[in-house]
C-alpha cells in the first residue's frame, strides 16, 4: 500500500501549538504553516529527512512547485477541517 503523498503529523501533548505537513516521497521532510505576523504566512521546511537542496539539484522552481502544490493541499485540508467541524455543529 502506498502512503498519501502528503500527511498531517501532530503532537498535541508535547507540542500543541505546531501542526506539521509530512512529506512521504521523495524528498522526504516536515514542513509548517509559518505566520509572521496577521498578514504574512507560508508554508516552509522545518526539517529535512531527505537533503531538499541535493534531491532538486539546483532547481528551485521545482522545489517552489512541491512547496506550492503543498500549500495548496494544506489549504484544502484546512477547509476540509472546517466543513468537518460545521457538520459536527448540527
Amino acid at each position: 500500500m502506498a502512503l498519501p503523498k502528503f500527511m498531517i503529523a501532530d503532537d498535541p501533548v508535547t507540542d500543541p501549538d505546531n501542526e506539521y505537513i509530512f512529506h512521504t516521497e521523495r524528498p522526504r521532510f516536515f514542513a509548517k504553516r509559518v505566520e509572521e505576523d496577521e498578514e504574512v504566512a507560508y508554508i516552509d521546511i522545518v526539517e529535512e529527512i531527505d537533503n531538499v537542496e541535493e534531491y532538486f539539484h539546483g532547481e528551485p522552481e521545482k522545489k517552489q512547485e512541491l512547496l506550492d502544490e503543498l500549500e495548496e493541499w494544506y489549504y484544502a485540508y484546512m477547509e476540509w477541517l472546517e466543513e468537518d467541524d460545521d457538520d459536527d455543529e448540527e
